[in-house]
């Protein structure tokens, strides 16, 4: 048996199957020592101002809902009593000074008229109401 110090022309080099970790590991290394050295400059106690809290207060209790009805044959209700539609915005103005926090509850028949019904819609907006629940 005969060696030889060169390589032999049949030998193929293969790739090494490993991962090289070494600079995962300094780097890691060197956030540890980074993070241990900031952490007790960071644990200063804050000082807060906080606001002191009084006794709760008693939730204020909503007004009924006002309920506008615009119906088949042109005409409108609010709450259950039939108005003429010109006379629409001065209840609805009195309605709200009587109870501005109210939420208006519009709803309309499947037959009314569109036009009725954005004319009721307008009053309701003239008269101040913000908060109007359009129902089916």
């Amino acid at each position: 048996m005969a060696a030889s110090a060169f390589p032999s022309p049949r030998a193929v080099p293969t790739a090494i199957a490993g991962i090289n970790i070494t600079p995962l590991v300094d780097v890691m290394l060197v956030l540890l020592v980074i993070f241990m050295v900031t952490m007790p400059i960071r644990s200063d106690i804050l000082a807060l101002d906080l606001p002191q809290v009084g006794p709760p207060q008693p939730p204020i209790p909503r007004p009924e809902p006002v309920r506008l009805d615009v119906l088949a044959d042109g005409g409108v209700a609010l709450d259950g009593v039939r108005l003429d539609l010109a006379a629409l915005p001065a209840e609805l103005r009195a309605q709200h000074a009587q109870a501005p926090t109210a939420v208006l509850a519009l709803s309309s028949s499947d037959a009314a008229e569109y036009r009725v019904f954005a004319q009721a819609l307008a009053a309701a907006r003239g008269a101040g109401y913000r908060d109007i629940a359009i129902r089916r």
